[in-house]
């Protein structure tokens, strides 16, 4: 009995947490921007970009740094705009 009560509280949390990481959901109709020109709109507002990548939630995402701050910014691949920026 104790072990199941420990596997199914282990269960909730491992499930809570992959719920807390889950990014922005980007949807939009017609063509997207290109990666590059999005890059580079963000390189030229001082963001150095480490990690670039298409979020699970259809987002531009990256990794990267602001004023010497660790960034995530999730981006609408559709306008360019920042849907999400997280920093730490």
């Amino acid at each position: 009995m104790r072990g199941k009560i420990l596997m199914a509280a282990l269960m909730a949390t491992a499930f809570g947490a992959t719920a807390a990481l889950a990014g922005p959901t980007c949807t939009g109709k017609g063509e997207k921007l290109p990666e590059e020109k999005v890059q580079k709109m963000y390189e030229e507002k001082g963001i150095q970009i480490k990690k670039w990548k298409i979020s699970s939630g259809g987002c531009y995402e990256i990794y990267g740094y602001e004023n010497g701050e660790k960034v995530e910014i999730y981006i609408d691949p559709w306008t360019g705009e920042v849907v999400q920026k997280n920093v730490e």
